[in-house]
């Protein structure tokens, strides 16, 4: 028993060393949707995937004005036939940004590896891959650009270590490990640039209420790339979360000038959120307000562990 304790500590503290070292060394750049550490965390960490018992499935779209954003998402554990703990999951996403004069869609595909840190398989750390193309293509109506990247496929890949278990998580993750092949008249400032980034992100679980299922959870996430290393203070975001049994409400902390709100309800076998970031002043102006929404479907979700495990 001393000995798991001690490697689960290990573990934990482990990630979280070596997400400060990340964080010295790179930058953040924005990730589209705007929403994707709440619903989408497997586009900032590729072990994400089968971190949860049950196959989901959702869709996260920007809905009001340009530029314009979709993420289709999907993970899940290989399980046995009598549901016994496996260490393999799969998952999946497709993707396409509006940038300004082009639009970069792509498609990733990720594979985890989950390793048990205790008998009851509830401790876990998982390592995962991700494979992916990135295409730029000219937007609609516009003149196809100089860089010889539009219209052609960009590949790449994901890395990432990923800790969950009843009560805290930490990941840290590289994606975009080539970055652009810098070739051709590609510069940074090409929107066809597609720069390497580093994430570390972790949080805790306080149960205020067992009887209620309320639980309270901040949490900290870091991005970051190299162009922006000389202020690497403006990057770090703080999460918290107030769950009531099958709903939550969350915000952020990015800026003094901007307000950050997000919710999700959990019925018996799909889920809704919403996300809005808005202006501290005139939040009225609907030009102003980044509003997404994101609608799923659990497979094989058993309700008690949902209120168990759940996490990002």
């Amino acid at each position: 028993m001393m000995h798991r304790e001690f490697l689960l500590r290990g573990t934990v503290t482990g990630l979280v060393l070596f997400g400060l070292y990340t964080f010295a060394l790179a930058q953040q750049v924005p990730s589209k949707p705007l929403s994707n550490p709440v619903y989408t965390p497997i586009v900032l960490n590729p072990a994400y995937a089968g971190s949860k018992d049950y196959t989901q499935f959702s869709l996260t779209s920007k809905v009001l004005k340009s530029p314009d954003s979709q993420l289709l998402n999907f993970h899940r554990r290989l399980t046995k036939k009598n549901g016994s703990f496996t260490p393999f999951g799969l998952g999946a996403y497709a993707f396409r940004d509006q940038l300004g004069d082009s639009w970069n869609a792509g498609l990733a595909v990720a594979g985890t590896y989950h390793i048990s840190l205790d008998r009851a398989n509830v401790h876990i750390l998982s390592l995962g891959a991700a494979l992916k193309g990135i295409m730029n293509l000219p937007a609609t109506g516009t003149e196809a650009g100089t860089d010889s990247l539009s219209n052609q496929l960009n590949p790449n890949m994901d890395l990432g270590i990923f800790y969950y278990g009843p009560t805290a998580f930490a990941g840290i993750s590289t994606t975009s490990l080539l970055g652009t092949w810098m070739k051709d008249g590609i510069t940074e400032n090409s929107e066809a640039h597609v720069p390497r980034e580093y994430h570390f992100y972790g949080g805790y679980k306080f149960v205020l209420s067992r009887k209620s299922a309320v639980v309270l959870e901040p949490s900290l996430l870091i991005s970051l790339n190299d162009s922006t290393l000389s202020q690497p203070h403006r990057h770090l975001v703080p999460y918290l979360k107030l769950y009531l049994q099958n709903f939550y409400i969350g915000s952020y902390f990015k800026s003094v000038d901007q307000v950050a709100l997000f919710f999700q309800y959990q019925f018996p076998r799909f889920f809704a959120g919403v996300f809005l970031e808005f202006p501290r002043v005139g939040f009225l102006n609907d030009e102003n307000i980044i509003f997404e929404i994101s609608l799923g479907v659990n497979l094989g979700q058993d309700k008690q562990t949902f209120l168990q495990y759940r996490h990002w």
